[in-house]
Formats: C-alpha cells, structure tokens, sequence
C-alpha cells in the first residue's frame, strides 16, 4: 500500500478492501458517505457507467474541483474537453474489473500543466459495474513514476507489493496510454 501517491489513495484502498470482503468486488450498497475515509474527500470522484460507453461525473471533492478549474458535476466524461484517455481508463477498469491506478500529464486540468496520479475502484457485481471511486493526486511535477522504470504492481490481499521489471512474473496486466509520458497499470484482485 506505500506504493500508492497518497495518503488520500491508501485509506480509500483500505476501504474497498475492507468493503469487498472476500468477493472479488463490493458491491454498490456498500458506499456510504459517512463511511468513506474523510482524508479521500477532496481527492474524489465518483463515476457512473451510462449509455454503454460513456459515463457520468455524479460526485466531485473539492480538491479535484480546484485542480480541474471548473465544476464537471452531472456531465459526461465524454463531453469534458481533454479527457479522452480518462474515458479510456474508465473503459478498462470497467470492462477488467479490476483496480486500476494511472499517472501522467492532466491534459483535461486547467492552468499550469499538471500531472496526476489517480486509483480507480470499481463497485458492483461481476459483469455489473455500477460505480467507479477515482482519487486524485495532481503535482505540478512530473510524479516519480514517470521518470524511472514503471513498477510492477500486483494486488494481494494483505496489500500491495511492488516488484522491479527484471523480477519476474507478476499478475498485474498493463496497458499504455496514448498519453505520452503516461504510466498506467490495471491491478488484478
């Protein structure tokens, strides 16, 4: 779990863990407000799958608000100009599901250039995702991971072990981003 960008990152992991049991998901009913880590309310945002491919922005956090410069509350991704490779990610971690954890250029955040890290966690039930948890780191620097050979990341259920490229097999499928300089990584359970 140290592996993750943040604080914010670790205690929302922490609650899917603790939320999916030992199913390979939670499930949707499981997301309470009250319940979620406080520390992660700022760095959130909530997605819902809609219209096949598509889905809707249902919840911001504040700090996600200010670093994207504006309020994308209700909207489709795939009307947010920039968030193409955002709406792929989402496709992924959908479609896998499975966590997924991405950094790189914030091409869809306003002002000076930004770079994010973020962790996807899918709700729902096998072949139903109904709500994807994302949490957000933005720098205005390059992340670490970016700069140094990516990581491999696996998921366990004690938590998270990172491995060099060179170690060996890992169960961790990774994909590229069409992003340059974007490290992604889809996170087996």
């Amino acid at each position: 779990m140290d592996d993750l960008a943040s604080d914010a990152q670790r205690a929302m992991y922490e609650y899917w863990q603790i939320a999916r049991g030992n199913a390979a998901l939670p499930p949707k009913s499981t997301l309470d407000p009250v319940e979620l880590p406080r520390r992660s309310l700022p760095s959130l945002a909530v997605m819902e799958p809609i219209d096949g491919n598509d889905f809707r922005v249902r919840i911001v956090g504040t700090g996600v608000h200010s670093a994207v410069g504006r309020d994308i509350t209700g909207q489709r991704v795939s009307q947010i100009d920039g968030a193409e490779s955002a709406l792929d990610r989402l496709r992924q971690c959908r479609d896998a599901e499975a966590m997924y954890y991405a950094s790189g250029p914030a091409t869809w955040a306003s002002g000076p250039q930004k770079y994010f890290t973020s962790l996807m966690l899918p709700f729902g039930s096998p072949g139903h995702i109904e709500r994807i948890l994302i949490v957000l780191q933005f720098t205005h620097h390059s992340p670490a991971s970016l700069s140094r050979p990516p990581l491999e990341i696996s998921m366990q259920q004690s938590g998270i072990e990172t491995r060099g490229a060179a170690a060996g097999r890992s169960s961790s499928r990774e994909a590229q981003d069409e992003t340059p300089n974007a490290s992604i990584r889809l996170l087996a359970t």
